[in-house]
């Protein structure tokens, strides 16, 4: 159609004002079938969409309904098993339920039981236990108050004889060392007066000799040779010095010793008084025999304990004449074993007449008696 158009166009015998109202009517025509064209196809394919558009929602109506359907009849029917699960899992739980308290009961019981039993077995064994320590603790303590009042007895007898035992044994020990003493006296004493002759001889001879120097010295420093010197002056100054020092030092000594004899006397004499007037009042009720034995025994006891011990040895002080009677063995222990350890001042024990000339023979022999 456009050949055919262009053909008539390009004709001769057709003006060039004709061709340009014929193009231009041409044209013209042309744009408004072109716009009537588009819109039937634009109202035709509006149609279409909306034919289209109408299949495809009925389409998924349908679907989505026999969907829904068919999801609805699958979910009652799960519902319907599920409640139906429920009350057989109701019913399976009670008999399930009544089984285990059954059982719970039954064991409970039982363990009760045998925990009431051992509980009765336990209490019946304690109180065997108990009696059973009770007995035995009675037992001991029955024998060793026996063994206490054996050994306390023991003691008393053994202070009442020991006094007697004690100086017999030391009358033979001091007539059997006074042989053996003279003799080894005699020894020591030749010997040591021989050397000492010696020691006086050599001793005289250093005597004359310093006394001959003393008196130079002396004779040097008080003649008028020396009476000007420094040495002179230095010798008076340190004499004077000395003789300071030797007097406040004599001084110093002199007091302490008199501080420290003040408070030994008044330490001791305190105690002393304390213990005298204890021990009197605790055997003022016993006999004279007794009281020495009493005393003895609280000897060395300390001050502070005199009571106690008093108590103690009172029932085998008042029954020394009677024997001891126990199924055990008595423990004694013997005067040479036996040593108490007190607070208080240890009193030196006075030596016999021949004891002291014993010891004093040996320190003059040079024995090294300490």
């Amino acid at each position: 159609m456009a050949d055919i158009f262009t053909g008539i166009l390009e004709a001769d015998g057709i003006s060039e004002e004709l061709k340009n109202q014929i193009q231009e009517t041409w044209k013209t025509k042309l744009d408004e079938a072109r716009e009537e064209i588009t819109a039937e196809l634009r109202d035709e394919f509006a149609q279409r969409y909306e034919s289209d558009k109408s299949q495809i929602v009925e389409a998924m109506d349908k679907m989505l309904t026999d969907r829904l359907v068919s999801e609805m009849e699958e979910f009652k029917a799960d519902k319907e098993a599920l409640a139906a699960e429920r009350v057989a899992y109701k019913t399976n739980v009670a008999k399930h339920l009544g089984l285990v308290d059954k059982f719970v009961a039954e064991h409970l019981a039982k363990e009760v039981k045998e925990l009431h039993a051992d509980k009765t077995d336990l209490k019946n064994n304690f109180a065997k236990l108990e009696n059973f320590v009770v007995k035995q603790l009675a037992k001991e303590l029955t024998e060793f108050e026996n063994d206490k009042k054996a050994v306390v007895e023991q003691k008393v007898k053994l202070v009442a004889e020991g006094k007697k035992m004690i100086a017999e044994a030391k009358k033979r020990f001091v007539t059997k060392a006074a042989g053996v003493v003279e003799k080894a006296v005699e020894k020591s004493l030749t010997s040591e007066l021989s050397q000492l002759k010696d020691d006086i001889k050599v001793a005289k001879q250093n005597n004359f000799g310093r006394k001959v120097f003393d008196a130079f010295a002396g004779e040097y420093m008080s003649s008028h040779l020396a009476e000007g010197t420094e040495v002179r002056k230095l010798q008076k100054e340190l004499e004077t010095v000395k003789a300071n020092t030797t007097e406040t030092e004599s001084k110093i000594k002199e007091k302490d010793a008199e501080i420290e004899a003040t408070q030994t006397k008044l330490r001791i004499a305190e105690d002393k008084n304390i213990r005298e007037k204890t021990l009197v009042e605790l055997t003022s009720a016993l006999s004279k025999d007794k009281r020495r034995v009493m005393n003895e025994l609280l000897e060395s006891v300390q001050t502070s304990d005199l009571k106690k011990q008093f108590n103690k040895y009172l029932p085998a002080v008042l029954n020394e004449s009677a024997p001891v009677e126990s199924n055990k063995t008595i423990v004694t222990e013997s005067a040479d074993s036996r040593t108490e350890v007190t607070g208080n001042r240890e009193t030196p024990a006075e030596p016999s007449s021949e004891a002291g000339e014993i010891v004093e023979l040996k320190k003059l022999a040079g024995l090294g008696v300490k």
